[in-house]
Formats: structure tokens, sequence, C-alpha cells
């Protein structure tokens, strides 16, 4: 791995495209250019797998050998996007609407906002690795929390001040205006409203959501204490 301060990986990881400029770092080698990692894995849930065969091996995962599986693979989305119209214009109102000037430049940018979309959109890999978890494998060591509904429309760069009240402060306290404080409580409400929501087939596979949070979090609880228990009697494994 390359040798980097952990302010330069988070500065690299979050260098998007046409917001931030890449990272530039004099490693062994000369200089190299990070970039925001979406440009290739969007859901890096698949890199994270690619890793993990690329330590343990694929025969062994085929066995069902020990080591064979993730002690847990947890995957966070940003909020599902909206595929709604998938590709097609919505009408514009009025009569400016009916030209077909009008038409051919709404027909032109939905298409592009819908490659731009299915481009960084998880979901797909989401389902790749939910085959390779076959089944039984989200109910123990992969899981994916992603809001369902209320971020379609959230753009990248939305950081609007406004009331926020935080989280470390008194129960009874006023929520202060901050930057960002109207983005932040959008969040916060549409993924409280997610996580305490009850099963819906639309999205979940075998659980609502606050379930797979309290089984991911037992899971990370449960090989701390294994992690403490062992850690002098079997080194290698941690």
């Amino acid at each position: 791995a390359d040798k980097l301060r952990i302010w330069e990986v988070t500065r690299a990881t979050s260098a998007a495209p046409f917001y931030f400029k890449m990272l530039e770092a004099e490693l062994e080698g000369g200089v190299k250019a990070f970039r925001d990692g979406g440009i290739r894995e969007n859901n890096p849930s698949g890199a994270a797998w690619s890793e993990f065969i690329s330590l343990y091996g694929m025969e062994a995962y085929h066995r069902s050998e020990a080591n064979a599986t993730p002690a847990l693979l947890l995957s966070v989305g940003t909020g599902r996007p909206d595929l709604s119209a998938d590709g097609f214009p919505a009408a514009w109102p009025g009569p400016f609407g009916q030209f077909k000037l009008t038409k051919k430049i709404a027909d032109i940018f939905a298409v592009f906002q819908n490659v731009l979309i299915k481009y960084t959109d998880g979901e797909k890999q989401h389902d790749r690795m939910l085959a390779e978890a076959k089944g039984e494998g989200e109910n123990t060591w992969y899981k994916r929390l992603n809001v369902s509904t209320g971020l379609e429309h959230m753009k990248l760069d939305d950081w609007v001040k406004g009331p926020w009240r935080d989280p470390a402060a008194a129960e009874d306290s006023e929520p202060s205006i901050v930057p960002g404080g109207q983005s932040l409580t959008r969040m916060e409400k549409v993924t409280q409203e997610y996580l305490e929501r009850d099963f819906d087939g639309r999205f979940d596979t075998y659980a609502p959501p606050k379930m797979m949070l309290e089984q991911a979090a037992e899971k990370l609880v449960r090989h701390r204490r294994a992690r403490e228990r062992t850690r002098t009697e079997k080194p290698e494994r941690w």
C-alpha cells in the first residue's frame, strides 16, 4: 500500500471530478495522482470482495472452507437514485415545450442524465454481491444499508445553510443555524425513517433495515471480543 497520510487518503477519495482537484503525492517511483474512487467503483463492495478473494482464494470459497467468507462486509449507500423516467424526458409546460428543438434538447438531456445516474448507481454492484452471497450470506456476512427514498434528487454539492441540532447537545436545546444545517437535517430525517420502516419487498430481500443494522452491530461486537480474548493465543488471526 502507498504510504499516504490519513488526511491525504480522505482527500483522495473525495476528489470527485468537477468538484475537487486530484490529489498529487510524492511516493516511491515519483508523483502519483489520485481521484475519487467512484469513477470506477462507485459501490466499492466489489473491490473489497476482490481483495478478500485475492487473499484467501476462490477455491476455498467454493469449498466453503474456514475463512472462505468475510466476517462482515458492510456496504453503506448514499440513497437509491430515481429511475422512474429511465431516460425519457419530462414534458415541458406551455407552448414552448411543443417546439421540435425544445423536445430534442430535452431528450438529449434526459438520456445524458440517465447515463449519469446509472454510472453512479451502486445497486447493480449490490445485485452482484447478492449473487456472491448466495442467499444465506446476506444473513451472515454481507449487509447493505441504503436509504430507500428521500435522497433521489439531492445533489453531490448540496450544503444548504439552515437549522441543525448537534446530537451531542442537550435534548431540549434548540437547533442552531449552521452551514449545511438544512442538508444534514434532511439526511438525518430520511435515514431515521429508513431505519424505522417495516420490511418492504421492493427493496428488502430478507429483513427490514433496522434488523440488518442490529445484526451488523452484533457481528462487530462479537469479533471485537474474540480479538481481545485470543490476541495473544492466535496473533496470526488478527
